[in-house]
């Protein structure tokens, strides 16, 4: 008879006898609607995986003294106390480390990070200086303030392939003009995004 078929019950003997492949039916039969329990209550993809993964492990490990009725009133409680002791430990772990953050000295300095963002906006300002004047106001009120194209178009009564001229010329000059900051800029956007 195929191991597909088996009954719980028959699951649950074959592996107390150490068999894998009603193991693996086991897991497969069940993996998902324990996974989406899981996630449910956790809601974090990596801790889920985490405690569906060991719930199985301690069934394969304990096997041989396991004694359980019903199978999906099993998994249920199993999956209950395993993320109460998740959440138990990560609220745990919150409090020890908002303890240990008083302890922790606060930099007087300002870090390199904050230095190289300073220049980068310092050289963005001096950039924006260069450009002729109708430019950078449309370019402000384009990248800066998030207006769009066609409102700009209507409060400086200009035409939208204007405002586009405008903002085209503007970011090719910046572009230029910051072209020894794009490191910097793809590692500001990279902690940004």
């Amino acid at each position: 008879m195929p191991i597909s078929t088996y009954s719980d019950h028959e699951l649950l003997s074959a592996i107390r006898q150490d068999d894998e492949k009603a193991f693996a039916e086991l897991v497969r039969r069940y993996w998902k609607h324990v996974h989406d329990m899981t996630y449910a209550r956790v809601r974090c993809f990596d801790a889920t995986q985490e405690l569906v993964q060991n719930l199985f492990v301690a069934i394969w490990d304990k096997r041989a003294s396991l004694s359980i009725r019903h199978l999906p009133s099993y998994l249920n409680a199993a999956v209950r106390n395993r993320v109460l002791n998740y959440i138990e430990m990560q609220l745990t772990h919150r409090r020890h480390w908002d303890y240990y953050k008083q302890f922790i000295s606060q930099p007087d300095y300002v870090t390199d990070h904050d230095v190289k963002v300073n220049e980068l906006m310092e050289a963005l300002e001096n950039g924006m200086e260069e450009l002729p004047e109708k430019s950078k106001q449309i370019f402000r009120l384009h990248q800066l303030e998030g207006l769009s194209i066609s409102e700009i178009a209507r409060n400086l009564n200009l035409s939208e392939k204007a405002i586009r001229y405008h903002i085209t010329q503007s970011t090719k000059r910046l572009r230029l003009h910051l072209k020894d900051y794009m490191f910097t800029i793809y590692a500001f956007l990279t902690l940004v995004a």
